[in-house]
Formats: structure tokens, C-alpha cells, sequence
């Protein structure tokens, strides 16, 4: 496809199908609609890498430039300082590639401070803020805002500030424009929706075993990482919460505080707990339970809950009211706000949720999901008309 009416765009990103990570496959299917929809030429300059998690592996599209991954254990410093190698070596491979405007992704944390430090002041470059750092550095208490390496880090992140925002949500795009003390062009996409996987019908996918010999009960489900952003106390007053006789917990559990989750759901009656849930089966969960610490707000935006309601499920979510998750979606779902009351709040909630709820709930997230869908597509275009845009 060379040629000089070709347009090109690097994606830059830590992980990439197969690999099964959500911001891999978000990038997948933007890379995917690119060659379909407008004869982009898109590279994708990413890691030989594994995460934990995800759904099934996705086929991989574009020209890919695969690099070596580096450490990947869970010694923090080792962790952290193998990040920032992989990340200046994925930034200057995407330069030197000179294929189009780079759209930089949040994986290895600090991609974006390399973009921000390395791409000259004249190459277009768009940031697709899937988390938002070094902020999340300060949200997980690894240090402090007066710490000079990490007011060297936010001083050069925030200096040569993108093209194009492409934000999970506007609450966060506005927190992203005051990092940079500037307005800049904002794309919303939030991410948990796969507008090139078709989305499944009910009746083409197979009901899981579990919902079969669950159907007279209310199917609650956490299928994911619980990190740092994440409340596991939310987690297990749902798992105390639980009536075996009414409801049924469907539980992957990964990350961080993972295993905390696992251990404290093994022989508790009404959980099933399995390695992972294929994607198109979030459907058969009736209220998937999302959480997100106050301190994480903007610098997160939690994909599953997106995809609960993508799949015209319902959720639980507990935070707070300013946030992206619930400012978009709040008719989909119901909140447990987290506070000193929020015990209190999920046992009421198990205890007076019902069908009927459920069904009147179910209508409005479908009416959302499709809300949803245009909002993706229409935001895919203008990231197609913004890359060609800033062809050079």
C-alpha cells in the first residue's frame, strides 16, 4: 500500500493481540476500522509480552513492530525502572518508523512522558489516555506530590502536549486539559466496547452451564483485575451480602488483590469461582459489580463496567457520583456510595433487589448500550479524520 497518497498512523502501545489485555484489543479494533473504513496504513510498535486476564485472544491486524518485553515480576522498583526502559524504546522505534501521527497509549506506565519528552515539537502525536500517569504513581501512595522525581516526571509529561485527547470520558478529558494548562481537541471513547467484534446476540451464544442451573436466581458477577483502583472490601461485603437461595456469585479474580478475593470466596456457598469468562458470556451476568477508589478517579476509568452495559447488563458500582463510569452510565446501574455507610448500602441493596427491578434496569441498559455504540462509531470517525488531518 507505499505510495504517496498513503496515509499511515503508529499506535504505540505495551500489549497487543493475541495478547489478551482490554487496552490491546481497544487498539485492535480502532487499528481494524482504520483499514477497513478509510485504507489507513496502521503500525502497531508494541512488546513481546503476557498480561493475566482478558477474554479469548483476538487475530491481530495492522503491521506489527514487536519489541522485547522486560522484566514483568512483582518487585516494584524492578517493576517500575524495566517500565521506563520499555517505554523510551517503544517511543523511539515509533519515531523512527516516521509512519504518520503516533497515537500514544498509557502501557508501560510513563509511555506518555516519553512521548511528551522524545517526539519532536513538529510530528502530530494524539494521546489516548487509558490511564492517566504519573498521577496513578500518587493514587497508589508510591510516592509523593513533592518528590523531585516525580515533579521532574509530571513537569516534562505535561510539556509537549498532544494533538488530540482521546479520553475515556469528559470528566477526565477536562481533568487532562488542567494537567496541561491548555485546551486541547477531545475525542470521548470510552473503552470496553469492540465495535469490530460484533456484538452477540443472546440467542447465537451458548448459555454457560452456570446460568442454566442458576436461572431462577439474580446472577451477580466480578470478572477482572482488582488492583489498586479497586475496593476488595466492596468485594467481600457483596460475597457476605449473598443469599444462596435467591442470588449466585460468578468470581475471576485477578491483580494485586486478587488472591486476597479468591481465598476469602473459597467455600462461601453461592460462588463460583473460574480462571477467566469469555467476554460475550457478560451478557448471562445480571449486575456486575465495578468499584473505583476516590483517590483513582480520572486516572482510571474502569472498562468493565462499560462492558456490562455494552452487553445490555446492569451493574453495581461502588464510588463516587463525579466520576466517568457513573456520569455516562447511571441508568444502566445502580451506586454504593463509598463511605463509612457502605456495608449498610450493599445489604440493603441484596436484600430488596429483585426481578422486576431487574428487568425494568435490563430495558434501560439496553437503551444505553445502543447510546453507546453510535457515540464509539462517531468517535472512531473523527480519530480517522484527525489522523488524516495530521498527515505531513
Amino acid at each position: 500500500m507505499d505510495g504517496k497518497n498513503t496515509r499511515y498512523v503508529t499506535i504505540v502501545e505495551r500489549n497487543y493481540p493475541p495478547n489478551r489485555s482490554i487496552t490491546g484489543e481497544s487498539a485492535c479494533d480502532l487499528a481494524q476500522f482504520l483499514i477497513e473504513q478509510y485504507d489507513i496504513e496502521v503500525h502497531i510498535v508494541h512488546l513481546d509480552s503476557n498480561y493475566q486476564g482478558g477474554s479469548n485472544p483476538r487475530k491481530p491486524v495492522g503491521v506489527q513492530h514487536i519489541l522485547p518485553a522486560g522484566y514483568n515480576g512483582k518487585r516494584k522498583l524492578k517493576r517500575f525502572l524495566a517500565s521506563l526502559k520499555e517505554g523510551r524504546a517503544l517511543i523511539k522505534k515509533a519515531i523512527a518508523l516516521n509512519k504518520g501521527p503516533i497515537i500514544c497509549m498509557t502501557s508501560p506506565p510513563l509511555l506518555n512522558f516519553w512521548a511528551s519528552k522524545l517526539i519532536p515539537i513538529d510530528r502530530p502525536w494524539f494521546l489516548w489516555s487509558m490511564d492517566v500517569f504519573p498521577q496513578a504513581f500518587l493514587s497508589s501512595n508510591l510516592t509523593s506530590a513533592s518528590n523531585p522525581v516525580y515533579r521532574y516526571l509530571n513537569k516534562v509529561t505535561y510539556k509537549n502536549s498532544p494533538k488530540t485527547l482521546i479520553s475515556l470520558g469528559s470528566i477526565q478529558a477536562k481533568y487532562l486539559e488542567g494537567l496541561y494548562q491548555k485546551t486541547i481537541k477531545k475525542i470521548i471513547l470510552p473503552c470496553g466496547i469492540m465495535l469490530q467484534n460484533a456484538k452477540e446476540n443472546s440467542s447465537e451464544v451458548a448459555i454457560p452451564q452456570w446460568k442454566t442451573e442458576n436461572a431462577n436466581k439474580i446472577i451477580f458477577g466480578y470478572c477482572g483485575n482488582v488492583g489498586e483502583a479497586h475496593s476488595p472490601e466492596f468485594l467481600k461485603e457483596c460475597m457476605d451480602a449473598i443469599d444462596p437461595e435467591k442470588h449466585h456469585f460468578i468470581l475471576v479474580a485477578y491483580g494485586v488483590h486478587g488472591q486476597q478475593i479468591l481465598d476469602y470466596a473459597q467455600g462461601k456457598p453461592g460462588i463460583t469461582i473460574f480462571d477467566s469468562v469469555p467476554r460475550e458470556q457478560l451478557q448471562f451476568i445480571d449486575v456486575n459489580l465495578v468499584s473505583l477508589k476516590e483517590e483513582w478517579v480520572n486516572v482510571c476509568v474502569p472498562s468493565k463496567l462499560v462492558s456490562a452495559v455494552y452487553m445490555g447488563t446492569n451493574f453495581l458500582f461502588c464510588g463516587i457520583e463525579e466520576c466517568d463510569n457513573w456520569n455516562m452510565m447511571q441508568d444502566a446501574g445502580w451506586l454504593i456510595k463509598d463511605d463509612e455507610n457502605r456495608g449498610a448500602q450493599v445489604s440493603k441493596f441484596f436484600e430488596t433487589i429483585d426481578k422486576e427491578t431487574l428487568l425494568k434496569a435490563k430495558k434501560r441498559a439496553k437503551l444505553r448500550s445502543d447510546k453507546m455504540v453510535d457515540r464509539s462509531q462517531k468517535s472512531y470517525h473523527e480519530i480517522a479524520l484527525a489522523i488524516i488531518e495530521h498527515q505531513y
